[in-house]
């Protein structure tokens, strides 16, 4: 058992240190013909925003050696649309259920913790920043989750900045971070420049690198993410410092084989058959 929250009232117990997540996975039960969600410590959601967002315009996967670039604009119904939908399917998960929620003032952070606070469904929430947020507006944020919210709050770092906002976090209270949401990156294709978040197993040495600095700056639980696609690759970013690992882009390789992560070897995806 891994307690992700040991600090928290009521904690955020893992049967695994695998966790399904990272923007890959939907919103509920879209993997469930394929995915053993038992086999993990928990899921966590597609990020959720307080209101309604389109899908972004334009290409929205684009292939590179050992990985692709999504651009997505967080397409999803609005938080209370999402939780009419899937509360149901969240209890039945078969693992603790967290919400990525995407903030973007703290009186939209106020509002979706009080929402969320409702679901018994709901063991957590994740929060997830803008790149170029500001450290005190983000802590203004976290706060308000963090005051009004009845489940632990995990932050998920962005990747640039990674150490600043785990000191941040941690100062504001806390209990988790994942190590790191998606990098952003940028590529050709056409005429067009496309930016938008990286994934693939190309981004391992990176992600394992952030997780053993990080690991210096705060005593908080982490989730190493980025790039595992192997018991290795797991076991690797365990030894790094990490409390739990992310698993995300390897759904899209081996939806059937994902869940065994901890248990049985899977095959690291050439470039050629990643998508």
């Amino acid at each position: 058992m891994i307690e992700l929250a040991p600090s928290h009232k009521i904690g955020l117990a893992l049967n695994s240190p695998l966790i399904a997540g990272g923007g890959a996975f939907g919103f509920a039960d879209e993997y469930a013909p394929l995915v053993d969600f038992s086999r993990f410590g928990a899921f966590i959601t597609n990020p959720i925003t307080l209101r309604p967002r389109s899908p972004a315009d334009g290409p929205r996967v684009i292939p590179f050696p050992g990985g692709a670039l999504i651009h997505t604009g967080l397409p999803n119904a609005g938080l209370s649309a999402v939780v009419r939908d899937c509360e149901r399917k969240w209890a039945k998960m078969g693992c603790p259920v967290v919400i990525h929620v995407a903030a973007t003032t703290p009186e939209e952070a106020a509002a979706c913790a009080e929402r969320l606070d409702r679901v018994e469904a709901v063991a957590g929430i994740e929060v997830g920043f803008r790149d170029d947020e500001s450290l005190s507006d983000a802590e203004s944020m976290l706060r308000e989750m963090i005051q009004r919210a009845r489940q632990p709050i995990i932050v998920s770092l962005p990747h640039a900045r990674a150490a600043a906002f785990a000191r941040m976090a941690e100062r504001a209270g806390a209990q988790a971070l994942t190590v790191t949401a998606p990098p952003r990156g940028t590529l050709r294709r056409g005429s067009d420049w496309v930016s938008g978040r990286l994934y693939g197993p190309s981004l391992l040495p990176s992600a394992l690198s952030v997780v053993r600095e990080i690991k210096k700056q705060t005593a908080l639980p982490m989730i190493g993410a980025g790039g595992a696609h192997t018991k290795a690759d797991v076991e690797a970013m365990l030894e790094a410092g990490a409390s739990a690992v992310m698993v995300d882009s390897a759904v899209w390789v081996d939806a059937v084989g994902v869940s065994r992560l901890s248990a049985t070897q899977t095959p690291t995806p050439d470039s050629a058959s990643f998508l």
